[in-house]
């Protein structure tokens, strides 16, 4: 699985507030259904650049603000891991994580969406209204060189509604928030691929994506893998591109096997497997 880590979650590390060894650890699984703490629900993404997202109220999100979109139809571009922009009171725009380029818009958007503020959410609290099921004590939680791992666990009693992540907390430490963990790596152009190629230059993978995967970029821009992309990898095999990729482009892709989103049966339970690779649970 991939992460990215909650700046509450980033400070506890810092000056040692979390102890790996001896707090207690839990994981909620989201459904991101509720406009409630700091989840957002998305009800327009302009096809644009920058892409401008609009949610009723953006109380909370503040312009250099990280924030983790998801499920926006139409519009795909929008999805992904991104740095606040301008943001007005029911708008945001979308800059890329690290370097804060502009998004770009790939189509007309049709329905759903959400939005997570990774910067100010900072407790339990902010996520719970779309917690689906029972929260679950992690076992086994291992820090191994800024590697976390722990054994495989099960939510229960579970509604049929479709759950996009989760997020790792410390019930030692007042429910702070660790980690947000849906499955997803964001790719990172490092050259310039011209239309028509059937390569793209990243930087180093840190997590496999499946032979057939769409990667949607932050310039709107798309290409589909025709072989799986393997840790450690410099560059991707796709089909070939209908339009240049840039340099410093971005795309959120779902390693493999990361089995999020998921619509778990009614009353039902789910098992969550953390990576067998590197990166095991979540990373520091």
């Amino acid at each position: 699985m991939s992460n990215i880590l909650f700046k509450t979650g980033k400070q506890n590390i810092g000056n040692k507030a979390i102890a790996f060894n001896a707090d207690t650890f839990k994981a909620t699984l989201l459904t991101m259904s509720s406009a409630a703490g700091k989840i957002f629900l998305v009800t327009g993404a302009t096809n644009a650049s920058p892409i401008v997202l609009t949610v009723a109220s953006t109380t909370g999100i503040t312009a250099g603000d990280v924030l983790v979109v998801g499920g926006v139809g139409g519009n795909t571009a929008a999805n992904g891991t991104w740095v606040a922009g301008t943001v007005t009171s029911t708008t945001v725009q979308l800059l890329t994580l690290l370097d804060s380029n502009n998004s770009t818009g790939n189509a007309a958007y049709t329905s759903g969406g959400w939005i997570i503020d990774i910067t100010s959410a900072a407790t339990l609290a902010d996520v719970s209204a779309n917690s689906n099921g029972t929260d679950v004590s992690l076992t086994s939680v291992t820090n191994t060189f800024g590697v976390i791992n722990a054994a495989a666990w099960t939510w229960s009693s579970l509604t049929a509604t479709k759950s996009w992540a989760t997020a790792v907390y410390d019930n030692t430490a007042a429910n702070d928030l660790i980690a947000f963990v849906d499955g997803n790596y964001q790719i990172y152009v490092t050259t310039q691929a011209a239309a028509s190629s059937t390569s793209i230059a990243i930087e180093r993978l840190a997590a496999a994506i499946a032979n057939g995967t769409t990667l949607v970029f932050s310039d709107g821009s798309s290409a589909t893998l025709t072989a799986q992309a393997n840790v450690g990898d410099t560059s991707l095999t796709v089909s070939s591109t209908a339009a240049i990729v840039h340099r410093q482009a971005t795309a959120d892709a779902p390693t493999l096997n990361a089995g999020l989103p998921v619509t778990p049966a009614s009353g039902g339970s789910l098992t969550l497997t953390p990576d067998s690779g590197a990166n095991k649970l979540f990373t520091l």
